[in-house]
């Protein structure tokens, strides 16, 4: 049995206290995952079935399976040169351990059009909700194949003779699988992980001071750099589509109301990758679509709402990333403190000093 685990330093239900991300918690075909409000997730591992969904739904990829890694699985099917991804082979666990974007990253570096099969889902305790996922998954990489000027597809549906695909591919695999368990020191850790995931006592998640430190990091998933070197391989399309926002789920283009935003910092200091940005003074807020994971976290901290999605994304964004300043702002010196701050009109007087003058006049009894 897989053991599921959570980095809570990436996951932005703990970094963020008014995150309203649910989606390790909606993909879970067993419904172990449960998120109550302000805490962590928490799962009881021995009901987890070990699929991966939770994996691929998570937009900062927390989750982690110990007997299982997207990035290598994708880099060993690619190097395979297999084109059929398939539940029967023991490397991969489940198809919606693979989402959208792992999807367009293996369709863009394979050869040729990837066929994932579905002639086992019939059978499998699991099926409904994962198929659903899949199936949602497939139709979004094809879409954007398709704007991309890709002449490749993926396809999900039965496969004939699932059982004889690349025979002699498979078992070399399983042997060099079996031959890197020889190390005592990593059965031993195979069997503590086992026993782990035998537990049936809800798994619930503390911050402790070592994920303090952690969650300070900014950290772009793995999968968005695969995704960024399989856009370098690509060929740049005849016309830049601009996409509406809903038809892709995993990056997002950003604008801000300078008429509400009061440069509070919130936004890009909870940004889990770095995609939103400042410098020391922080004179301006600037974006990296590349980087975005959309997780929502910015405009879940944002109290004015003034962060706002573009309606629409560019596919420019992903050929040729590049840094967008979404506002500046005046910097000045408080005339009191000399700290600088985001100067709005008026004294010449930062936040922190304008409420210590209110406090001191209430005090003493001057207004």
């Amino acid at each position: 049995m897989s053991l599921l685990t959570l980095d809570i330093a990436s996951c932005v239900r703990v970094t963020n206290k008014f995150s309203t991300c649910r989606e390790c918690e909606s993909a879970c075909p067993v419904e172990t995952i449960s998120i109550i409000e302000n805490q962590a997730p928490s799962f009881v591992p021995n009901d987890c079935v070990g699929c991966g969904g939770c994996l691929s739904a998570c937009p900062t990829s927390a989750y982690k399976l110990d007997d299982f890694s997207v990035i290598n699985y994708i880099f060993s099917f690619l190097e395979d040169e297999n084109n059929i991804v398939s539940c029967k082979e023991s490397a991969i666990p489940c198809i919606a351990a693979l989402n959208s974007e792992e999807m367009l990253s293996m369709a863009l570096l394979s050869q040729d059009n990837i066929l994932f099969d579905k002639s086992h889902c019939k059978d499998c305790s699991i099926a409904k909700p994962n198929v659903e996922l899949i199936e949602s998954r497939v139709e979004e990489t094809n879409f954007l194949l398709e704007a991309m000027e890709v002449k490749k597809v993926v396809v999900f549906e039965d496969v004939a003779s699932v059982e004889n695909i690349e025979e002699e591919s498979l078992s070399r695999r399983r042997f060099l699988s079996k031959a890197t368990i020889k190390d005592v020191a990593i059965v031993k850790q195979k069997f503590e992980n086992k026993v782990e995931s035998l537990s049936e006592e809800l798994k619930e998640h503390l911050v402790s001071n070592d994920d303090v430190k952690n969650i300070r990091q900014k950290k772009v998933p793995d999968r968005r750099k695969l995704l960024s070197m399989a856009m370098k391989r690509a060929d740049v399309p005849s016309v830049f589509h601009n996409l509406d926002i809903n038809d892709i789920s995993f990056i997002s283009q950003k604008i801000i109301d300078e008429t509400t935003c009061t440069n509070c910092q919130m936004c890009y200091r909870i940004c889990p990758t770095g995609a939103l940005s400042s410098n020391e003074h922080s004179g301006f807020i600037d974006f990296n679509a590349v980087d975005c994971v959309k997780c929502s976290s910015c405009h879940d901290v944002c109290e004015p709402k003034s962060l706002i999605l573009k309606p629409t994304f560019s596919m420019q964004e992903l050929y040729k990333p590049k840094k967008e300043r979404l506002i500046k702002f005046s910097i000045k010196r408080c005339d009191e403190c000399g700290m600088p701050f985001s100067y709005h009109g008026g004294e010449v007087m930062c936040n922190r000093c304008r409420v210590e003058e209110e406090e001191a006049h209430e005090l003493w009894g001057t207004r």
